[in-house]
């Protein structure tokens, strides 16, 4: 029975990822008869980075090698004081805790990452390096690196589905944390089969599993898919903070292995840790996100016990971005809490 049950999901993902490809690929033949000289497939060269990415009041750059991976993190505040950890999603890099690293460098050390196969850190071949396993290792030796026994997680999009999996094997090593914008691999995995909601919204998950053409697609008209996600909310300058990133060989090609590697057929079932106290949490969710249905948060409060759920009104789903001031408000209140 669990291999027939396998075997359909395995091919209704083969199907949805043909059926959207599909419609990715009509959308540029289309595009090439409409502008056959625009040359859309092109990235112009950013040899130089934008001044934004090279303000010190950011934090300073450092690398570190944890198994067998070269990480890049920006580093702020002082690091006798309790340390934060900044785990970054996808389409993004470390810069996109920017005005969290300003605002909590005031109270504790704040270390961002360039999680394996962004930014600066290393970007290893193939699929299977991207399965989470690795990057939940990854976390725990650059906070071992880091030598400290506990820390205060902060994590987005893929990097709290990551952060969800570390809860789950090492609560002994956080004190807080707050996770935005995505819940955990199990309860995006009933959502999905379950409400057509979620369902919809989870679209470009099939489409990120066919090879190249997720790729091609966030390069056209010179990564112009970061000025439909960002610009609404950021300066021209940031928004070509992240396309000077991506504009690098191979920038793009490890993110979209994320979804590669693990997909709904990879969703393992993450325990739920009744034998030990669980840090308190906090669950984030933009009022208007576009990608994760707010039915994900009292799924997360049954998995996660001490966990506080907030929907933030007005905001998408780069809330940290979007409103960084009422982010960052919600942010200390939780951690002020005794």
């Amino acid at each position: 029975m669990a291999c027939w049950k396998a075997t359909l999901q395995l091919a209704i993902v083969k199907l949805l990822c043909v059926y959207y490809s599909a419609q990715v690929l009509l959308m540029i033949v289309v595009k090439f008869f409409i502008k056959p000289h625009s040359k859309f497939w092109v990235v112009k060269k950013r040899p130089y980075p934008p001044q934004c990415l090279l303000k010190h009041n950011y934090g300073v750059s450092k690398y570190v090698t944890v198994n067998g991976i070269k990480l890049h993190y920006v580093e702020n505040g002082d690091p006798s004081k309790p340390l934060i950890l900044f785990v970054h999603g996808f389409p993004e890099f470390w810069f996109s805790w920017r005005h969290q690293m300003e605002e909590f460098s005031k109270d504790y050390w704040v270390v961002a990452v360039d999680m394996r196969g962004y930014g600066d850190s290393d970007k290893p071949e193939g699929v299977e390096p991207y399965r989470i396993e690795n990057m939940v290792q990854d976390l725990k030796e650059l906070i071992n690196s880091l030598d400290r026994k506990k820390v205060t997680l902060v994590a987005h999009d893929w990097g709290a589905v990551i952060c969800w999996d570390f809860l789950s094997q090492h609560m002994d090593m956080v004190e807080k944390y707050i996770m935005m914008d995505a819940p955990s691999r199990p309860v995006l995995r009933k959502l999905i089969m379950t409400t057509k909601k979620q369902f919809k919204m989870s679209w470009y998950t099939f489409f990120f599993q066919m090879p190249q053409l997720p790729e091609f697609f966030i390069r056209m008209d010179d990564l112009r898919m970061f000025d439909a996600v960002f610009r609404k909310h950021i300066n021209a300058e940031e928004v070509e903070a992240f396309k000077y990133t991506f504009a690098k060989k191979d920038a793009l090609t490890g993110p979209v292995n994320y979804y590669r590697a693990n997909n709904s057929r990879s969703m393992k079932s993450v325990r739920v840790l009744d034998e030990i106290q669980h840090a308190p949490g906090l669950y984030l969710l933009g009022e208007k996100d576009m990608y994760i249905s707010e039915e994900s948060g009292p799924l997360m409060q049954e998995q996660f016990h001490n966990l506080e759920f907030r929907i933030v009104l007005g905001v998408d789903h780069f809330l940290q971005q979007h409103n960084p001031v009422l982010v960052n408000r919600l942010m200390r209140e939780f951690l002020e809490k005794k």
